[in-house]
């Protein structure tokens, strides 16, 4: 008996030694991991508030930016946590590199939409809730997202249009600027003169205050065609009255011919009977 309690006393000796080495060994890097957690969070509750208070970053990457900060700030720890347990840092980086090659491989069309989404945030070609055309497809921006851009047409259609393919194409904002020219082109007989003409435009741009008098405003004859004289009117109007003042203007000038006496021509075809 006394031969097993002293056997059972080196066994539970020999234990609280390797515990006691273990515990020397791995708590100081177990303290590390959980003060390294702390900071990242303290630090990212600072780095959130100043990405949402900052008017250069868009809303549409913020999360996207904090959580890449966060996945460095863990990253960082992780290789410091390898080389305290004597772990080559090389050999570890290296790995990440030949995985992050086969992941980007992959889904590479997925990150040529991502790198492109970046693009597009930061040159800003266009802004949400502007009337865009680009990647073969128009409409009103509603967001512009990592992968894709979503756009909403006139008849109430959602289109979500690849980044890719807007970044790869010409991009069309008819938002950007304060003001848009309306060209309305209109054909008359010729034996309409020309004063008559210009006078009965000009007494439909009279009658439209929303017509920027500020710009220039032409009417005048811009194609002698086969049947018919071309004018054209063009001015200019706010961006946001463009539609309304536009198609306001084609009923103006029909009106106003009409009553001016002034002939509109169109094809026609003279059936001879024998």
């Amino acid at each position: 008996m006394e031969e097993f309690f002293q056997e059972w006393f080196k066994d539970a000796e020999g234990r609280l030694n390797s515990f006691q080495t273990m515990a020397s060994k791995y708590l100081p890097i177990l303290i590390w991991v959980l003060l390294g957690i702390i900071v990242v969070h303290f630090l990212m509750n600072i780095i959130k508030k100043r990405i949402k208070k900052s008017k250069r970053i868009p809303k549409s990457i913020q999360a996207f930016l904090a959580t890449g900060i966060r996945f460095l700030m863990y990253f960082i720890i992780v290789l410091s946590v390898c080389n305290r347990l004597g772990i080559d840092i090389t050999s570890l980086v290296a790995a990440f590199s030949i995985v992050g090659v086969a992941i980007s491989l992959s889904i590479q069309n997925s990150l040529s939409n991502v790198m492109a989404g970046f693009s597009l945030l930061f040159t800003k070609q266009f802004d949400v809730d502007d009337y865009i055309e680009a990647g073969g497809v128009s409409g009103t921006v509603m967001r512009i997202g990592m992968s894709s851009c979503k756009l909403k047409t006139y008849d109430g259609k959602d289109i979500y249009v690849p980044n890719a393919s807007i970044v790869s194409e010409k991009i069309i904002n008819y938002s950007r600027e304060p003001f848009r020219r309306i060209d309305v082109t209109i054909g008359t007989s010729y034996d309409e003169t020309v004063d008559k003409v210009k006078a009965s435009l000009q007494t439909v741009v009279d009658e439209t205050p929303e017509i920027s008098r500020d710009n220039d405003i032409f009417i005048g004859i811009t194609n002698f065609g086969e049947s018919s004289i071309d004018y054209t009117l063009r001015c200019w109007v706010k961006n946001s009255d463009y539609w309304p003042v536009y198609l306001g203007l084609l009923e103006k000038i029909k009106r106003a011919f009409e009553r001016d006496n002034i002939e509109i021509p169109y094809n026609q075809l003279d059936v001879h009977m024998k």
